[in-house]
């Protein structure tokens, strides 16, 4: 497990990103950086993740397998729309999108990749 911080390269009214927002993800990895979806089902616990911004609540959630790869779900309600991830390594200077479920995208640009 390695621990994953982003922080936003480009969002919906942020076209230039931001610093102070971003995501906090707990993330089974290959050695060679890749998600490891076998490690990922076989999580005994939620894999937490977080996203943080300044002018908000921070938004808690886990990460979670997919049909179609993985996305982020919220914690506080199953209900809530998931948002696919869509990352192939993860290292820093590397990229994670994350899609709405109306299509819209963020963007966020990996900064650290830490043993958990």
């Amino acid at each position: 497990m390695a621990h994953v911080r982003a922080v936003l390269a480009s969002g919906p009214g942020l076209p230039g990103g931001s610093t102070a927002q971003g995501l906090d993800m707990v993330v089974p990895l290959t050695p060679q950086g890749r998600m490891d979806e076998v490690a990922l089902i076989a999580a005994d616990a939620p894999l937490p993740a977080r996203r943080f911004r300044p002018d908000r609540e921070d938004w808690t959630g886990m990460l979670v397998a997919t049909d179609g790869g993985f996305a982020l779900q919220s914690q506080n309600s199953r209900d809530d729309p998931i948002w696919a991830m869509e990352a192939h390594v993860f290292r820093p200077g590397d990229y994670v999108t994350l899609r709405r479920p109306s299509g819209e995208e963020m963007v966020f640009r990996i900064v650290a990749v830490d043993p958990d």
